[in-house]
């Protein structure tokens, strides 16, 4: 029989327990399951890692982009495969590829025939105040901006479990009136010239979105491999253009923000320390990046395509 591993986050806000229960029967229909409770993100990302080299052909993540940004950190590069169970409060990645909404249609679909994707990640280098450290965006990356209004909706995570997508919308026009607006360019973001600017935004697959089921789009071309939007400065007058561009991908014309696509690599350099974000996840404040993009290392399971 073909192993997995279960790796689940139980403060994801739709996990039960039940859900849990239902989701290790249906999967052992196809695979000899091994559960795991991880008692921290390294543990997570350790425990896929070891999978990975076991030979393990199938990780599965349950909960919400957190758990899954985790586990994928310990199997790209690797051919182990990377399941998705929603069981989150937007579960990004799992709209961005088209796996079912629902925890129990997921755990169907991989016990069932699938396909395999190849999906593109980004290795993020950096370096900060609490020393240097390398890890892989696997839907979103954000420098500044972004990365603030991901630690300020992290604060309140009664809040994002209740109103998802609503919360993080109030949290970022809040941050932007308290502090991204009296910002003054502090970094340089370096693709094929030097870019002045207060933070950055990159894409590295066609959408994604913090907000439910409203996409955001950089750019409204396929990224090859990453477009990169360099944020020069954002007063409040803008905001209202910012908004209604990034749900049609025309962001790149907001007088202030600069698009570069078709980056390969880019890097950042900060006189102060700031705010950068993964996938949601607030990695602290750093002073100097490399970012590489690595077209489709991920192996993720998805739906089977129709014939």
């Amino acid at each position: 029989m073909t192993s997995a591993l279960l790796i689940a986050n139980p403060s994801a806000s739709q996990f039960t327990g039940g859900l849990h229960r239902d989701t290790m029967r249906v999967l052992t229909r196809r695979f000899e399951i091994t559960p795991v409770w991880p008692q921290s993100p390294e543990h997570s990302r350790i425990a896929a890692r070891e999978a990975a080299m076991a030979g393990v052909d199938l990780v599965v993540a349950m909960g919400g982009d957190g758990i899954v940004h985790h586990v994928a950190q310990g199997l790209i590069g690797s051919r182990t495969v990377l399941g998705v169970i929603p069981s989150g409060t937007t579960n990004v990645l799992a709209r961005l590829l088209g796996i079912p909404a629902k925890a129990g249609s997921a755990a169907k679909m991989l016990a069932a025939d699938h396909d395999v994707r190849a999906s593109s990640t980004v290795e993020v280098r950096a370096d900060g105040p609490s020393g240097a450290w390398t890890a892989h965006a696997v839907f979103s990356l954000g420098i500044g901006p972004d990365a603030l209004v991901v630690a300020a909706a992290e604060t309140e995570p009664y809040r994002k479990y209740r109103f998802g997508g609503l919360h993080y919308a109030t949290t970022a026009l809040n941050v932007v009136w308290r502090d991204i607006r009296k910002r003054r360019p502090n970094l340089t973001i370096t693709t094929f010239s030097d870019r002045p600017g207060i933070g950055a935004m990159v894409q590295f697959h066609a959408q994604y979105t913090y907000f439910g089921r409203v996409p955001l789009h950089i750019d409204d071309e396929q990224p090859d491999p990453m477009s990169v939007l360099t944020i020069g400065r954002l007063p409040v007058r803008r905001v209202g253009s910012v908004l209604r561009r990034a749900a049609t991908g025309s962001l790149g014309e907001v007088r202030s923000l600069d698009l570069d696509r078709g980056v390969t690599r880019f890097s950042m350099q900060a006189s102060e320390p700031v705010d950068v974000q993964m996938d949601g996840e607030h990695y602290g404040r750093i002073t100097a990046m490399t970012a590489t993009a690595e077209p489709g290392n991920l192996r993720v399971a998805v739906p089977q395509a129709s014939p």
